[in-house]
């Protein structure tokens, strides 16, 4: 294979001329633990090898020139970019070829020797990857290696691009941005993910403020109180409540519970099999003794990743198939309220956090169509209040908070067509008692009154038995394929919330850097954004982030208007 190596300055001019006019390159890097050792280019003919310790400070320079105004092409550029921007080196514009192979969904797993197997039924040797990259003068063989990576990013380029800009939605606005210009991008889901690449690197690198004293004082006060519960629980009952096996036996022998079996034919004890016999007070002591060690695992976690006051989790970009995020190492979003408290803004710095308001019931009633609750949402009514006053036939004022509680479980869990049973059993959880004859009374009127509901669950469970799975896109354009009736009514409404998480932070990045503020993103969950800011600019940075989020609310919810929360804090609370 041929490629040029790199290491002087007159190198560096000649690749310059070469490569000035094109819009993009195709990129790649080897590392070693700290550094950038090589960098590789590529245009449509050649590849040329940069390595960064011969150049120096020069080299650096001249890529950080160079890629201003360019796009890069690469596999799982999450990884170069966080040691680019070490660097300060910032690409104009990106294109994903892992996040392609996602998009497209042809495989489950988008390695580049996965993806280069299946569209170019090439095989890719990648023992070198581990080689050591920091030594002294490097073989033909590792030069070959980093070569070879990028031919394969840029075979593959053009098939992706092929495949993405077959689908037929687009969005007016994103084929305006400089992803779909640099790389003639029409795909608008595409568009999205290609630009948001760029904002988990910094989501990573950002990282977010921890409390570790807070940490380690209500890691000691859980400690003593497991202890003390789990003692109690002993001396009462004689049964370890940590014991899945003596708790079975207890609760079906001695209390007379009737607890169904798992599959391998143990009794099962799980959370939401006891949910169901919260009535029973020594149900209620178990359920708490857990609740407590649940909130000191997640303590643990925390701690075990603190590094110098913050912790830097790993962010999945596409961690479903609804193009919902993921989070690990550690997990920064499935954490409980009541330790929400331990993030805190680092010195000199706050928080702005800002989440949608009634953001599923908002998508689904524009997914869906139903005048009535688009209606309401237009007329700024609270849904809740409203359905409250459907379901109980009184005036919205008139309605209770406990009423108001009730129609929330209502909402949530009507919308997704659960059942009378699960409707019964949701609504404890939002502090309502329910028969399970109440909630088929209240289901009946809810289907009647939202009848756009109604007809696409039944559209949906036609689908389902005719062809076993149901496809279908978001409202901009991401497509699902589901094969079960809870995945293909959750899937839109899901996915289309996380297109518009996405498109939010992009909106708000060029929003920051047409101000010229400084303000990053420390955390995503789902429907929120945590920003972290200068104190001073803490009034602007929330109006910016606002504004951003209710432009990305327009640009996906037609008909449908998108309402926004926020508050600044030191911590990571809502009240």
């Amino acid at each position: 294979m041929k490629y040029s190596y790199i290491t002087s300055r007159e190198g560096l001019r000649h690749l310059e001329n070469k490569l000035k006019s094109e819009s993009y390159v195709f990129l790649d890097t080897e590392t070693t633990e700290e550094k950038i050792r090589l960098v590789q280019l590529g245009d449509k003919e050649s590849i040329y090898i940069v390595d960064l310790f011969e150049t120096g400070e020069y080299g650096v320079e001249f890529l950080k020139n160079l890629l201003a105004d360019k796009g890069i092409v690469g596999h799982n550029l999450k990884y170069d970019l966080k040691f680019l921007y070490r660097y300060e080196i910032e690409p104009y514009a990106v294109f994903d070829t892992m996040i392609a192979s996602q998009l497209i969904g042809e495989i489950e797993r988008h390695s580049l020797q996965k993806v280069a197997m299946h569209y170019l039924g090439k095989v890719i040797d990648k023992s070198l990857q581990m080689s050591n990259w920091a030594k002294a003068v490097l073989s033909k063989e590792q030069l070959e290696y980093a070569a070879l990576d990028v031919k394969m990013v840029k075979d593959l380029f053009f098939i992706m691009l092929e495949k993405l800009n077959s689908d037929k939605h687009q969005e007016e606005i994103l084929l305006k941005t400089r992803t779909s210009k640099v790389f003639g991008l029409k795909n608008p889901i595409a568009i999205i993910e290609m630009a948001f690449v760029q904002e988990v690197a910094k989501l990573e690198l950002n990282g977010i403020g921890v409390d570790e004293s807070k940490v380690d004082e209500l890691i000691k006060e859980y400690k003593r109180s497991l202890q003390k519960k789990v003692m109690d629980f002993m001396v009462a009952y004689r049964v370890d409540p940590m014991s899945p096996k003596q708790l079975g036996e207890f609760l079906t022998k001695n209390l007379g519970l009737d607890l169904p079996k798992t599959e391998k034919g143990n009794i099962s004890t799980d959370d939401k099999v006891l949910s169901s016999f919260t009535y029973h007070h020594v149900v209620q002591k178990l359920l708490e003794i857990r609740s407590i060690k649940k909130l000191l695992d997640k303590l643990e976690e925390i701690k075990s990743y603190i590094k110098n006051g913050s912790v830097y989790p790993e962010f999945k970009q596409i961690g479903a198939i609804t193009g919902r995020m993921s989070s690990l190492n550690p997990n920064v979003q499935n954490i409980p309220r009541e330790l929400r408290s331990v993030f805190k803004a680092r010195e000199g710095k706050i928080l702005v956090i800002s989440d949608f308001s009634q953001i599923e019931l908002r998508i689904a009633s524009e997914y869906v169509g139903d005048e009535k609750m688009i209606r309401a949402f237009k007329e700024g009514r609270d849904l809740h209040r409203y359905t409250a006053s459907i379901l109980l036939g009184k005036r919205e004022e008139e309605v209770s908070k406990e009423e108001r509680q009730l129609a929330k479980a209502v909402n949530f869990g009507l919308i997704y067509g659960i059942s009378a049973k699960g409707l019964s059993e949701y609504a404890k959880s939002y502090g309502i008692d329910l028969s399970v004859d109440e909630a088929q009374k209240i289901r009946d009127k809810f289907f009647e009154y939202f009848v756009s509901f109604k007809n696409w669950h039944e559209k949906v469970k036609r689908e389902l038995k005719e062809f076993k799975e149901s496809r279908g896109y978001t409202l901009l354009g991401r497509k699902y394929v589901a094969h079960t009736f809870p995945d293909a009514v959750n899937y839109p409404v899901q996915g289309s919330g996380a297109d518009l998480l996405k498109l939010s932070v992009l909106m708000f990045d060029a929003e920051i850097k047409k101000e010229g503020l400084k303000a990053q993103v420390v955390n995503l969950v789902h429907d929120e954004i945590v920003v972290e800011c200068e104190e001073k600019d803490a009034i602007t940075v929330k109006e910016l982030l606002e504004k951003a989020m209710k432009h990305a609310g327009k640009v996906i919810l037609k008909r449908v208007p998108v309402e926004v929360e926020s508050i600044i804090k030191d911590r990571w609370v809502k009240e």
